[in-house]
């Protein structure tokens, strides 16, 4: 459910995604599907694991 808010809402925007702990990761999102979140930032991919997110907030 969340791949669905994030694709509609947040593609191409720069987020910061918490996961507990001191877990935040940042970049932009290029794509939210099969439950998994990816963000590219310095050209660099990072995935990210939906199901694990606690919070995600634009930047």
């Amino acid at each position: 459910m969340i791949d669905k808010f994030i694709s509609e809402h947040l593609i191409n925007k720069d987020v910061e995604v918490y996961l507990g702990n001191k877990d935040v990761f940042e970049g932009k999102v290029v794509g939210s599907v099969d439950g998994v979140l990816s963000l590219i930032k310095d050209g660099k991919l990072t995935y990210i694991n939906t199901p694990k997110i606690k919070c995600l907030w634009e930047k």
